[in-house]
């Protein structure tokens, strides 16, 4: 008998790979939550922004820099700069039949160590009620 469920089951593992959760982000710990102290109102230089821009952008920074992706071994101070999402400017434009552009651009100079760095960035075609990226321009 134990043999018999055995099989089946060892077939239906691999199903479980289909269940992928995308990551969420890291949250601090409660002591280190309980010292941020939040305005009373955001500055006046505070950007709003469309919900579905923000999204948008979200899917093609997910795409270009997943959150879990990480440097190789050996990685050059170079190349761990390319890495960080923080290293690129993310600008986003509406486009035709709810399509939004957003192009991701490496920062200029912040980690050019040995000259100039060419086609770092992408451009992609997002569609935001579908959320799917539709193409991709490298």
């Amino acid at each position: 008998m134990k043999s018999g469920l055995l099989l089946p089951l060892c077939l239906l593992l691999p199903a479980c790979a289909l269940f992928h959760r995308a990551p969420r982000p890291v949250h601090a710990p409660p002591e280190e939550a309980a010292r941020v102290q939040f305005p009373l109102d955001l500055p006046a230089d505070a950007q709003t922004l469309p919900a579905g821009v923000v999204t948008a952008m979200q899917l093609a920074l997910d795409d270009f820099r997943p959150l879990d992706l990480k440097p190789h071994k050996g990685a050059t101070e170079e190349e761990l700069c390319l890495y960080q999402r923080e290293s690129y400017d993310v600008t986003a434009a509406p486009g035709p039949e709810g399509v939004t552009f957003v192009q991701i651009t490496l920062k200029p100079q912040l980690c050019e160590k040995q000259g100039p760095l060419m086609d770092m960035g992408a451009t992609y075609a997002v569609d935001v009620k579908g959320r799917r990226i539709l193409a991709v321009q490298h």
